[in-house]
Order: structure tokens, then C-alpha cells, then sequence
């Protein structure tokens, strides 16, 4: 028999190791022709997309199997994410078992999300996140055989099973007794309870990693978050004479302080936009300069920090412009005058009145 172990939270964090679509796929390549298959899961659960693609990885693997049989076993726990992926064999086909131990854990609940950002981000993200409810909430339905209505009501009160508890619930097949034949310790209750806050605890511990995790990939984190929220102007938080713009306030060096890679990131995108408006101006005062035929002058102003938008500074261009201008219109004038070389005429001087004459009008178009 060839065994998938699911024994890591689902999905893969920025420090930590998890179970992902592509290892189950790649495990589940290693089964033989025709091989049975256990899936032995002990998960606190993890990333709800990770979560669905490996409940259709594995439900893809059953239906392309069809000829041998899966039987999924609780071995510890299977909370979350990892109590939808243990009914996927399940669904494909009734002879595909559900087994747990006598002191086997089994959680239901709604989906976790972080969000950050204005109310309508929260609500488009609230709207979707009970959509992906109703879907897991469709698994669990076809599994028990309850209404979706009463199962997300047991998602909204996140409810625990222990042992028989979850076959009785609908969510298993058979539950591997212990020795004594099934028999309840007189401290069952008291055991029961001590097993489900230590998985509560340890569920909750991995949905904290998931959610820091979440923080960080939107740059982002619980401090910078407060410090966003606006008071409310008028309000019990607002001071008379301020702004009220600010829910609380931090200084560059405490930001450096308690949040070193948040205040880096800023620090890099003030860095950018800073030569990034640099070099606009500088750009916009050599095109000036270019227009003005005074490079030199731009030159001047981007060593002084001057804007093409500065009085001073457009007053300067034009009078360049302007005297430019005149230059270059005495240059042409100088270049229309023909030159005349009249022929010698020794006899009178050693000019040639005539000659002279007709040069000019000659040059002049015969209008003189």
C-alpha cells in the first residue's frame, strides 16, 4: 500500500515548509498501477487555495484510479483546511473510506483573511470570502449529508469533533477503537477538553504565521496599520487646535526602530521618486535651454536647484530668446547683401560708373 503523508500545515509560508498541490501531485505520481493508497493526515490546516487545488488533486487521483482503494486516515489532526481535504477521496467514491482514531481531532470553520484597506476593499473581500465559505460548506454537505444552511451554521460556531464524535457528526466511516473495546475513561470529558484547547492552540498558532505571513506580502504590519487610522474630527480622540489627521504619530528614527524593513521600504520608494522628479526637472530646463539657444544657462539653473516653473527663471530664457532672436536676424540681413567687385576703370579713377550700375541691377532684378 502506498502511503501520502499530509503531517505540515497547507500551503508554504515565507519560513516555513508546507504541504502544496504540487507535492501531493508528485507523491501521488509514485503509486503503482491499480495500488491502494492511504492518505494519513495530522494537519492544523493553512491556505485555503492551496487547500482547494489539493482537494481536486487528490479527487482527480481517485477518479483516475478508480480500480484501487483509498482509504483516508486521521491520524492526529484535521483541522481547517485539512478537514476539507480529507473528504476529497471520499467524494469521488463511497469505497474510499474516512477512518480516524479514538482520539482523533476534526475542526469546521469559516475562512480567515487579512485585509488592508479602505471599507470597500473589506467588503468586496468579506462578499468573496463568503462565497469560498459556501463551497467548503458544499463539501462538507456532501460528505454528511446535512443541509448547507445547518453546516455553515456549524462553521460559524467552529466546531470541534473528538474521536467517535466525528463519525457520529458524518464526517467519517469508522473510528479504530482502543483496547478496551471503546470504553470511555472516567476522565473523558476532562481529556476531550485538554486535547481541544491544545489543538485550538495550535490551529490558532498556525493561522497567526498564515496571517504575518499575509502581512507582509501586502508591506504592511499591525502598528503601521494603527497609525492609518484617522480620528474622527470632533470625536473624543480629536485635540482642539490639530489637524486630527492622524490616529497616532511616529517619528522617522521610531519607525526605523520598530519596523526596520517597513521603514527601508519607504526610505527606497522616497529614493526613487526623488530622482525621479530630478530628473525631470532637469530635464525640462535643458529643453528650455535647447529652445532659448542658452544651454549654459540651464546648466546654472540645476546646479542651484531652479524649476522651469520659477519667475525668474522664465524671465531669463525669454531674454535670451529675444536677444537670440535679433542676433540671428542681423546675421541674415548682413548675409542678403550681395557683394560688388565692379570692374577697374582706369580712365576714370579706376572706377566704371556704368559697370557699377549695371551690377546693381543686375543683382536687384533690373528693377533700379
Amino acid at each position: 500500500m502506498f502511503e501520502l503523508l499530509i503531517d505540515k500545515q497547507i500551503g508554504e509560508g515565507f519560513f516555513t515548509s508546507g504541504i502544496t498541490p504540487d507535492y501531493v501531485r508528485a507523491e501521488l505520481a509514485k503509486a503503482g498501477a491499480g495500488e491502494d493508497v492511504r492518505i494519513t493526515i495530522n494537519s492544523p490546516g493553512g491556505d485555503l487555495w492551496d487547500c482547494i487545488a489539493i482537494y481536486n488533486v487528490i479527487r482527480d487521483f481517485a477518479r483516475n484510479h478508480a480500480d484501487a482503494s483509498i482509504t483516508t486516515y486521521i491520524q492526529g489532526m484535521a483541522a481547517s483546511a485539512a478537514s476539507v481535504i480529507a473528504l476529497a477521496a471520499h467524494s469521488v467514491s463511497a469505497k474510499n473510506k474516512i477512518v480516524v482514531e479514538d482520539n482523533s481531532i476534526f475542526m469546521i470553520h469559516n475562512g480567515w483573511s487579512v485585509v488592508i484597506g479602505d471599507r470597500n476593499e473589506m467588503r468586496n473581500c468579506a462578499d468573496a470570502m463568503e462565497r469560498t465559505d459556501d463551497l467548503i460548506a458544499s463539501c462538507y454537505s456532501g460528505r454528511t449529508g446535512k443541509k448547507v444552511s445547518e453546516i455553515k451554521s456549524l462553521m460559524d460556531a467552529e466546531s470541534w469533533y473528538f474521536g467517535k464524535e466525528i463519525v457520529e457528526a458524518g464526517f467519517a466511516d469508522e473510528v479504530i477503537e482502543n483496547a478496551d473495546n471503546g470504553e470511555q475513561p472516567e476522565d473523558f470529558t476532562a481529556m476531550r477538553n485538554s486535547f481541544i484547547v491544545k489543538a485550538q492552540a495550535f490551529v490558532i498558532e498556525t493561522q497567526n504565521a498564515i496571517k504575518k505571513n499575509a502581512d507582509k506580502m501586502q508591506g504592511a504590519n499591525a502598528k503601521i496599520a494603527a497609525c492609518l487610522k484617522m480620528e474622527i474630527p470632533g470625536g473624543e480622540k480629536a485635540a482642539p487646535g490639530k489637524n486630527n489627521t492622524g490616529g497616532c504619530k511616529m517619528t522617522a528614527e521610531e519607525l526605523k526602530k520598530s519596523n526596520p524593513d517597513v521603514y527601508a521600504a519607504i526610505a527606497a520608494e522616497g529614493e526613487a521618486e526623488g530622482v525621479k522628479k530630478e530628473r525631470a526637472r532637469a530635464s525640462s530646463l535643458l529643453k528650455m535651454g535647447e529652445l532659448a539657444g542658452c544651454l549654459q544657462v540651464s546648466a546654472d539653473f540645476i546646479r542651484d536647484g531652479s524649476a522651469v516653473a520659477d519667475n525668474e527663471v522664465q524671465e531669463k530664457f525669454f531674454e535670451h530668446r529675444i536677444a537670440n532672436s535679433v542676433l540671428a536676424a542681423q546675421k541674415e540681413d548682413e548675409a542678403g547683401i550681395p557683394d560688388v567687385n565692379p570692374p577697374k576703370d582706369t580712365a576714370n579713377g579706376g572706377r566704371d560708373n556704368a559697370a557699377v550700375m549695371a551690377a546693381f541691377e543686375k543683382e536687384l532684378g533690373g528693377n533700379l
